[in-house]
């Protein structure tokens, strides 16, 4: 197991086109977090690269918290962004229209938009082929049918095809699978899981410097009474049992810090 201490983050470069911040973010911006690399993101690693390599469309599925959004950009911080067109929004719900234009904002296409959805999507099917571009749709729990029908109907008639991930809840899961065209053309189809108490004991360790030297019983019983598996709740746990350090002035995590932490989540 490796890690990987987070580097700051700088602000995009002045005049740079539009375009969402894909770097892992730690949740709670928690100081001195280290990217571990476990056995989810491996997998989220290995399907990624595949999809990409293949030209094809998977999705990346699970509950909320289990580091599928956190997995997929530690991937593709490692490919040519100029190459990866995310599809992230403000609003839920996002619909076809929004889809188009956000991909014409993100190829960075020097042509007017076009007013219509045929000339729109003629205009797509020309301009997605000439590079090997990777469409990143994250939060994919939000679309609606006829955007996952409108990026399939685009995915079909490029040629070569662009690499589509779609990463969410189990709603975009269920949604690709209750469409027989749909469920067709998933090449991986990855479930992520809640951390197992093995993994637990692995990577909390190396997750962040407080955990260092942590009796193992601690550990499991923050999981166990409230984090269950979720990398999402652990960032929470870590931030709180800092502060409990500081509040009841202790120089290890005991069970009093993680009383005073567990009442707080």
């Amino acid at each position: 197991m490796t890690t990987t201490t987070a580097a700051p983050q700088q602000p995009p470069e002045p005049g740079a086109p539009r375009r969402p911040d894909l770097r892992p973010q730690f949740f709670l911006g928690l100081e001195d977090s280290s990217l571990v690399a476990t056995d989810t993101l491996l997998q989220i690693k290995d399907t990624v690269v595949d999809t990409v390599e293949s030209k094809a469309m998977s999705v990346i599925y699970g509950d909320a918290g289990l580091g599928k959004s956190f997995g997929t950009r530690a991937t593709i911080q490692e490919m040519n962004p100029d190459l990866i067109l995310p599809l992230d929004f403000a609003r839920s719900r996002p619909g076809p229209k929004d889809l188009r234009e956000e991909l014409f904002h993100q190829m960075n296409l020097s042509c007017k938009m076009p007013g219509t959805p045929t000339a729109f999507d003629k205009l797509l099917r020309e301009s997605l082929p000439r590079r090997p571009y990777v469409i990143v749709c994250d939060e994919a729990q939000q679309y609606r049918r006829e955007n996952f029908e409108f990026l399939r109907k685009l995915w079909d008639n490029c040629d070569p095809k662009p690499a589509i991930l779609f990463v969410g809840g189990r709603e975009a899961y269920e949604t690709l699978q209750s469409d027989p065209a749909l469920a067709s053309r998933i090449y991986i189809r990855l479930e992520i899981l809640a951390m197992i108490e093995e993994e637990i004991l692995k990577t909390v360790p190396d997750s962040h410097p407080v955990w260092k030297g942590a009796d193992e019983a601690l550990l499991k019983r923050i999981d166990t009474q409230y984090a269950l598996g979720s990398f999402r709740e652990w960032a929470k746990v870590t931030k709180h049992v800092i502060k409990g350090m500081e509040h009841l002035g202790a120089d290890k995590v005991d069970d009093a810090v993680v009383d005073w932490a567990l009442k707080r989540c």
